[in-house]
């Protein structure tokens, strides 16, 4: 009882606004009772962030607000039984409640196709992994006739073809092609030792004799799924990875991860929070096979003419890169989020960059209608638990003729260029996903969100939220936003008990307004965020007629 009490107490605490109740300053709680809180992580505000910026991709940083009900003396009365009330005897009250806001994705600004520059290359070239390792961006992808290859910027604009001299192409090693791997998806570990400082994510295609020895070795590791028969052909699919302590020079993992059906894109990385590897993989939502109906020794589990499993994405994990379980799905193809003819087809997990509390999926939605795809945005806290976030698709297939008008698909991850904005590596097709592809053609490039706002909390008219209570990684603000000649958004700073910092209210914010890139919030023209040294904050905003796409500190 006294642990609910306590659990009350601060929650009234956080949410009376100052000089409303003359609660006590501090729960009354025993010395035993805190010695038992101690003893287990706490839960809630304030957060500590793991990057400098945040995007509000989902509602995980933005306070959802409660309720008050204040008699006649501003005492806080919810759920009280003693004395009896009148229906008008008192009066409601919602502090940090968000009102007139909405968080919606941006589409894509623009595209940007990869031109060949060497003979390698001459018949195209894609990027299927990109991200930035200090102060270079990197990627793996895919020249033709070339084959695996690797390139590196300065600016994420502009790609060098370092000579690494590993592989022959007509007579000379003078290229960047690497001579094996990466397995597939790329990710820096910053966990594991140097010889493994790069991690890769792919496929392969077992015989029966190399799957016979995986499920005799690993009995719990493999499903049936796995095996596909069609007409009398079999084919078994296994997940693996690969190592490199430089990103150039792959050793494949003697073992693959899991024996199961994932024949789309696997993407891993590193979570310093679980201190877990964590892989998401094509999975599918297909239930269980009646065990009374009789095999007739054709086709095993989906069919290739009826279809009957959904195509969506799955999660596995491990503290060790080489002991993966199954994986388990994590976003499946729900109503309202997706037509029923569509379908989950590559994940392209990513997080937004300078921050990586934001994890971010952008799949490639396959439409089984007219053989179309599109790119969505699912958004989550902790990679665990998911949502789409409302919106319009980021990226549409385009249209007939265009050398993506077929289908469109991308690749991990989202970076943030030297000019501001982000970018996504995309392959554009000319024919449809399914047409017979003879006659295909495959364009890699980049999709693009200038100024990086790829989401938004929108205020149409007027609007308001506050965040959660963090514990700022700086001490001034910046701020990416448009808004309307007519609006403009105010910010105030305050403490979690929510009572504003002097000279920092509201009415002390100098207004932003018109097309702001990451520019200081002042109030009465200083920037400074006037909290103490180790002090937690809260910051509410006032927007109207306004975008806010992100907040960093510095």
């Amino acid at each position: 009882m006294e642990t609910v009490a306590l659990a009350t107490v601060m929650l009234v605490l956080s949410a009376v606004p100052a000089g409303a109740s003359p609660l006590p300053e501090k729960p009354p709680a025993a010395p035993e009772v805190m010695n038992v809180l101690k003893t287990a992580p706490f839960t809630g505000e304030p957060y500590e962030l793991r990057g400098k910026r945040i995007v509000f991709t989902d509602y995980y940083f933005i306070r959802p607000g409660v309720l008050l009900w204040l008699n006649d003396k501003g005492k806080y009365v919810n759920t009280d039984k003693e004395p009896v009330y009148g229906p008008y005897d008192v009066h409601l009250e919602r502090p940090s409640s968000p009102y007139g806001i909405e968080i919606v994705t941006q589409p894509a600004q623009g595209r940007e196709l990869l031109e060949p520059q060497r003979p390698w290359e001459k018949n195209g070239v894609r990027f299927f992994s990109v991200l930035q390792d200090g102060e270079t961006y990197k990627a793996w992808g895919a020249c033709d006739p070339g084959g695996a290859c690797y390139f590196e910027s300065k600016d994420g604009i502009h790609w060098d073809r370092p000579k690494l001299g590993l592989k022959d192409f007509e007579g000379s090693k003078d290229n960047n092609l690497l001579a094996g791997g990466p397995a597939g998806c790329v990710f820096v570990d910053p966990h594991g030792p140097p010889e493994e400082r790069y991690k890769s994510v792919g496929t392969m295609e077992l015989t029966w004799e190399q799957f016979q020895a995986f499920r005799m070795k690993y009995p719990d590791r493999w499903e049936n799924r796995a095996i596909e028969a069609h007409g009398g052909e079999t084919a078994i699919m296994a997940i693996r990875g690969a190592v490199s302590p430089d990103g150039i020079n792959w050793t494949l993992l003697p073992d693959p991860f899991t024996v199961e059906k994932s024949d789309g894109q696997q993407v891993g990385y590193y979570d310093p929070g679980l201190k877990e590897y964590v892989v998401f993989v094509r999975n599918w939502w297909a239930g269980s096979r009646s065990e009374r109906w009789t095999w007739d020794g054709r086709e095993t589990w989906q069919g290739e003419k009826h279809g009957s499993g959904r195509r969506s994405i799955g999660r596995m994990v491990s503290r060790d890169f080489r002991e993966f379980g199954l994986s388990e799905n994590v976003i499946v193809p729900m109503p309202g989020d997706m037509s029923a003819t569509e379908v989950l087809y590559l994940n392209t997990y990513t997080t937004i960059p300078s921050a990586p509390d934001n994890h971010l999926m952008l799949p490639t939605i396959w439409d089984t209608r007219d053989d179309t795809t599109s790119i969505g945005l699912w958004s989550s806290a902790d990679g665990i638990l998911w949502g789409k976030v409302p919106g319009p698709r980021l990226f549409e297939t385009a249209a007939f003729g265009e050398p993506d008008g077929g289908a469109v698909f991308g690749f991990p991850g989202l970076i943030e260029r030297a000019d501001g904005s982000f970018a996504l590596a995309y392959e554009g097709h000319n024919l449809p996903h399914k047409y017979p592809r003879a006659l295909r053609q495959i364009r890699g490039g980049f999709i693009v969100w200038p100024k990086g706002r790829i989401v938004a909390v929108e205020a149409r008219e007027a609007g308001e939220f506050t965040t959660v209570g963090i514990m700022p990684p700086g001490r001034k603000l910046r701020i990416n936003a448009l808004t309307k000649r007519a609006g403009g958004i105010r910010v105030e700073i305050a403490t979690l008990l929510d009572e504003p910092l002097p000279g920092h209210t509201f009415d002390d914010c100098d207004v932003v307004q018109g097309d702001q890139f990451w520019t200081p919030v002042t109030w009465n023209g200083t920037g400074d965020l006037g909290f103490k040294d180790g002090q937690p904050i809260i910051i509410r905003f006032k927007m109207e007629r306004a975008k806010l796409f992100g907040i960093e500190f510095d």
